[in-house]
């Protein structure tokens, strides 16, 4: 049993502080360290995914409260490489480690059939050797550092380097440590800005793994994500089918060739075959996890969302739908749940088709890219038992054609069409029968000199113009029916072109009662403000574009807000500048920090809160005042 055992540093590696023991112990052999650490000499010294460590915690010293799981999961490579693999195998491979059976390790894990080669030699960070020299009176390896794929700190935005002790000695007994002869800058590394932010992104999303502990999910949770996403940009239909070359070739043009090259994930759009469409069509493939956050970066997905929240393509935003039966007393309201999404093969376009429960259904094309879209019908599939009630009562009423066409919000063929199937006897045509009576005494009464007599029909069609002026062509024809249906049967270009310009208002849209909508939103709104402030979680920006984009109505809220009134009045109300929410976030980290029984120290706030470097020194006041009043904030 040990006598003593160091205490792992923060994000150090399992092998450093390994190292550190060996130095302290005054062993003269590396075998004798092994022994001591396991009671065995048989142990090979592996940096990123070590075993036999039940072995270790049954020789650490009494009262000590590490356990294997403990070691593994805040000090080895594990949570970054068992992230995307199965639940079984990610078991498989932690047991493995906690056991002597380290031989089987990295073909579980998938090491070994990658194409992204493990890096030669230990890595550092030039500031954070300063840093853990100043603060603990020497260095150590880092664990972040360690990863195939990084190339900055995420804590100091700076390259790291190669130190010279190989990750894979002459001696597989040996521990080495992190020193400052070994640790040395010879020649200073320069990347391009835009290539460093990508790192430095990459590097952020890594650390992000390394330190949460998520659910472990089926490939086929990722893959389908994945599809999810490309269905929305557009790089992949409803069924499925990807465009391969659009989508390689934005992919390699968001990162660069260069960048791609660097961390060993190049992609050969000319080949049929390469990692990237792998990832998607390959059913039970695992791939190197700086892939998955490559392919999730472009995306658009958060490392927690890739993991938490299940994506869906929803082309037409989340239900219930508006129902646009006018007939309905329901209609623009939203009581639509039934709807269903197909692939438009002639218009290369998802299309929904909405049933609504008084038997209106109607269909569009999508996807809806503003909030107006909503209201818009496409075609109308059936209009059901309500609408053709409706019909009936307007049929009794003796409306005209135009009238009960605009009522029901259709053309007047339609009406004709579902009058004639329902067996309904209409006003119109009725009258059409009168007017073809009236026609013809007109006629016979008027002249016998056939077209000498079309110049009093046009004179007396012109005085009744004069003598109504504001009045439609429908109205004047209700006004004189027989004159019109001469006229219409034969002289009908002299009529039109002597006829008030008919208005046409028919964009295809419902018009949008903008204060209903104002009194539906707000309280959404709030609703989604109160979460945000609640939210154990790190914080988010209280902004217009978040909120609109957790409700699915960011357009509107961009494009419409000054059309609802209380809505904008609320969210100019509590809305964040970049200062205040700077400021909540490190309130949100203190309380985190505090949690975890950590001491506030400065740096540690700042990291935990994710201030970047240039906000650092214009927040320090804030957070002195903050470190000294926390008690204010549990």
């Amino acid at each position: 049993m040990l006598s003593f055992f160091p205490v792992p540093y923060e994000d150090e590696i399992l092998y450093s502080v390994f190292a550190r023991y060996h130095i302290r112990s005054g062993n003269t052999s590396f075998k004798s360290t092994i022994n001591d650490l396991f009671g065995s000499t048989n142990t090979t010294a592996v940096m990123d995914l070590p075993s036999n460590l039940n072995k270790l915690i049954e020789n650490l010293p009494i009262g000590s409260k590490y356990t294997g799981e403990y070691l593994i999961y805040n000090h080895t490579l594990y949570p970054f490489y068992a992230a995307f693999l199965p639940p079984g195998r990610a078991k498989e491979v932690l047991d493995s480690m906690k056991m002597d059976r380290g031989g089987s390790i990295y073909t579980r894990i998938g090491i070994m059939a990658s194409s992204i080669t493990l890096n030669k030699y230990f890595k550092f960070c030039p500031a954070c050797i300063e840093e853990d020299k100043q603060r603990y009176g020497e260095l150590y390896w880092h664990r972040i550092h360690q990863i195939p794929g990084i190339f900055v700190c995420p804590k100091h935005y700076i390259p790291i380097y190669d130190s010279q002790v190989p990750v894979r000695g002459y001696n597989k007994h040996e521990y080495k440590s992190a020193t400052e002869d070994n640790c040395k800058v010879y020649d200073v590394i320069n990347y391009p800005d835009d290539i460093i932010e990508k790192m430095f992104n990459i590097a952020q999303d890594t650390e992000i793994l390394l330190n949460s502990s998520f659910e472990k999910k089926e490939i086929r949770w990722f893959k389908e994500q994945y599809l999810a996403k490309l269905m929305e940009m557009g790089f992949a239909t409803i069924n499925k089918n990807i465009s391969q070359k659009e989508f390689i070739k934005s992919f390699i043009d968001y990162y660069g060739e260069e960048f791609l090259r660097l961390v060993q994930s190049e992609v050969d759009a000319d080949s049929e075959t390469n990692w990237l469409m792998d990832m998607l069509r390959k059913k039970n493939k695992t791939n190197h996890p700086i892939r998955h956050l490559l392919l999730a970066r472009f995306l658009g997905i958060s490392i927690d969302n890739l993991f938490n929240k299940r994506l869906e393509y929803k082309p037409f935003g989340d239900g219930p739908w508006p129902c646009l039966n006018k007939a309905s007393d329901h209609y623009l309201q939203a009581v639509v749940t039934d709807m269903k999404v197909t692939y438009g093969a002639d218009v290369k376009k998802p299309i929904g088709t909405f049933k609504c429960s008084c038997g209106f259904v109607y269909a569009r094309s999508g996807p809806d890219v503003t909030e107006d879209a909503r209201y818009k019908i496409g075609r109308i599939k059936a209009f059901g038992p309500v609408w053709e009630a409706r019909l009936k009562e307007l049929v009794e009423e003796n409306l005209t054609l135009r009238e009960t066409a605009r009522l029901l919000g259709v053309d007047p063929n339609t009406v004709k069409k579902y009058a004639k199937k329902l067996g309904l006897v209409t006003y119109w045509e009725k009258r059409s029968n009168d007017d073809n009576e009236s026609v013809v005494n007109y006629s016979k009464g008027a002249s016998g000199n056939d077209y000498n007599e079309r110049d009093t029909y046009r004179s007396e069609w012109i005085s009744l113009l004069k003598n109504n002026p504001g009045k439609c062509k429908t109205e004047l024809r209700q006004m004189n029916k027989a004159l019109f249906t001469w006229l219409y049967r034969n002289d009908r270009e002299w009529l039109n072109n002597n006829s008030p310009v008919k208005k046409r208002v028919n964009n295809g849209y419902a018009r949008v009662d903008w204060d209903i909508r104002d009194k539906e939103i707000l309280p959404k709104v709030e609703g989604i403000v109160k979460d945000m402030l609640n939210s154990k979680e790190k914080p988010e920006r209280i902004s217009i574009s978040k909120i609109g984009s957790k409700l699915g109505i960011r357009a509107l809220l961009e494009k419409h807000l000054d059309k609802l009134p209380r809505t904008k009045a609320y969210l100019d109300s509590v809305k964040e500048s970049g200062r205040d929410f700077r400021v909540r976030r490190i309130k949100w980290a203190i309380r985190e920090l505090e949690k975890e029984g950590q001491e506030l120290k400065e740096w540690r706030i700042i990291r935990k809160a994710g201030i970047r470097k240039e906000y650092q020194e214009n927040i320090e006041i804030e957070l002195e005042n903050l470190i000294g009043e926390n008690k204010y904030f549990r």
